[in-house]
């Protein structure tokens, strides 16, 4: 197709959408909905569309107290919510995560150091925690142009991870959950912490988050 058929099929395109737009907005709900260009209004966070005018949030919401919230499901949230149960099983701890299910939005790899997780569940490999792959040798070359040069690494150094092991972050991430609900803690997902509370004096009150169906 020619250029300048590729240009009237574009005004053509154009004044269509700008036809239906006026055609849509026979109200001023209707037209509230739309951009200035005519487009649907996407954006519905408070701080791009006020809530005075919205009516979902004028309705009555679900309310839930806890003793801690913990915002994020990932390796320091999970880890958290354990230690507080381990601490004082006696509190109400929820971890809200915004994925459908824990370690669902985590997919990198890592190279775990175990130590902290030595303090916080000494009986990890009794309880088949996913990590299977213990590191055997490490190497590191400095590349030149035309050859590669091995660089050693000593005990000490950041890159001599004898002692670690690789590891999917979203496996490992997933059998932290399990653990940590074994201790009564509340794992929400596909629930996001959209919107931080306050109190009045400006503390903070906890979070509100919507699940939209």
């Amino acid at each position: 197709m020619s250029s300048l058929a590729w240009r009237c099929v574009a005004r053509a395109a154009s004044r269509s959408r700008a036809l239906s737009s006026r055609s849509l907005c026979t109200s001023s709900s209707a037209c509230n909905s739309l951009t200035a260009k005519g487009n649907p209004v996407i954006t519905t966070h408070p701080s791009i569309k006020g809530k005075s005018d919205d009516e979902r949030w004028q309705q009555e919401r679900y309310v839930e107290e806890a003793d801690v919230v913990i915002v994020g499901g990932g390796p320091s949230g999970m880890a958290t919510a354990i230690r507080i149960k381990q601490l004082d099983e006696s509190l109400r701890v929820c971890v809200v995560e915004k994925a459908s299910e824990v370690g669902a939005h985590i997919v990198s790899g890592a190279c775990l150091e175990p130590r902290a997780l030595n303090e916080l569940i000494p009986d990890w490999k009794e309880r088949n925690a996913p990590l299977k792959t213990p590191v055997e040798s490490d190497s590191f070359y400095l590349l030149t142009e035309t050859s590669a040069i091995p660089m050693p690494i000593l005990p000490g150094m950041p890159l001599h991870n004898h002692g670690n092991y690789i590891v999917r972050l979203g496996h490992f991430v997933k059998w932290l959950g399990e653990q940590a609900e074994e201790l009564g803690v509340e794992i929400w997902p596909g629930v996001a912490a959209s919107e931080v509370l306050f109190h009045e004096d400006g503390s903070v009150k906890g979070s509100s988050g919507d699940v939209l169906i």
